[in-house]
């Protein structure tokens, strides 16, 4: 019989690991949402909010509060380039969707090749130990690094959440995800939503990768094997489906730290690879519950035209 205190203490566990893999399923889904492209250039976001972290706090010796503003900053400026020089030329030149899926691979490729000429290929932490001290709760070892994971995750989530349903700009970013051509017939400009939301998930990836790079070892490569978490938590949540990719990401973090019980832990890296697998092939449109149907219509009831007067539509009925 497996022992209770051992079941504790991997759920414990595996919630607290799991707040950086919500923050970068969430982002992925986001843009997925939002932009409707497998955004891996996400891989170079996180390696660039990471390397601006560690060379800030780790190298420089500063605050953590300073090291998380340069990595805001870096992310930003990188997401802002991405969208503008990248994204936005691509979209007008009617790339295919194939040919942007390989432009994301090249451009995290070359950010890790840039980033090990600059940092060397060895492991590095944000700050100079993994050591972090263990409070005992119960039967429970509870990490100093658990809970504010878990209440940043939960923060930057919560935030995210305020942000579409109350928002102007977060029911704009609705309306684009619902039908970007309709969304512009009513003044929203779709240019500007997207690079928002590719901003936005370069900020939730500044967080977790300073949640990750403070608790394990980092390589200009890691980022890109993490983006392979967030990819099948997306799939499994739902293609589309934002909160359903962070419970996936929950669900799926559970899953792989208890699987220590079953199988040897080398081979727990063979299990995202089965995860992934299992859902291309049998959920690719993921395990999602019914939802209420919401027209375009529906969402922007509430928005105005960006020019202040009447939509075109009434515009057309005068």
């Amino acid at each position: 019989m497996l022992d209770p205190i051992i079941l504790g203490q991997i759920g414990w566990t595996s919630l607290a690991t799991t707040s950086y893999y919500v923050l970068f399923a969430v982002a992925f889904s986001l843009v997925l949402k939002v932009n409707r492209l497998f955004n891996f250039t996400q891989a170079a976001a996180m390696s660039i909010a990471f390397y601006a972290a560690y060379a800030t706090v780790n190298l420089a010796g500063l605050p953590l509060v300073l090291g998380l503003g340069v990595s805001l900053a870096a992310v930003l400026l990188f997401s802002w380039v991405i969208e503008t020089y990248g994204f936005s030329i691509l979209r007008e030149k009617k790339a295919s969707v194939l040919f942007i899926f390989i432009f994301t691979f090249m451009v995290s490729e070359f950010v890790a090749y840039l980033l090990m000429l600059t940092f060397g290929t060895w492991p590095t932490t944000i700050f100079k130990t993994l050591l972090w001290p263990v409070t005992l709760v119960g039967n429970i070892a509870v990490s100093h690094w658990d809970v504010p994971a878990i209440a940043s995750a939960a923060a930057c989530c919560l935030l995210l959440a305020l942000f579409l349903r109350f928002t102007r700009w977060g029911q704009f970013m609705i309306a684009v995800s619902d039908n970007p051509d309709l969304a512009e017939l009513y003044g929203i400009d779709k240019r500007k939503v997207f690079l928002l939301a590719v901003m936005i998930a370069g900020a939730l990836c500044a967080v977790g990768m300073i949640l990750y790079g403070s608790r394990s070892q980092v390589q200009p490569k890691t980022s890109l094997e993490l983006m392979l978490f967030a990819t099948v938590a997306t799939i499994v949540g739902g293609i589309g489906n934002i909160w359903g990719a962070a419970i996936a990401a929950i669900a799926l973090g559970f899953v792989q730290n208890a699987s220590v019980l079953f199988i040897p832990s080398q081979l727990q890296g063979l299990l995202l690879y089965g995860f992934l697998f299992v859902a291309i092939i049998f959920f690719p449109a993921g395990l999602k519950l019914p939802e209420r149907k919401r027209t375009f219509e529906s969402k922007t009831r509430q928005i105005t035209p960006a020019s202040g007067g009447a939509s075109p539509a009434e515009k057309l009925a005068e």
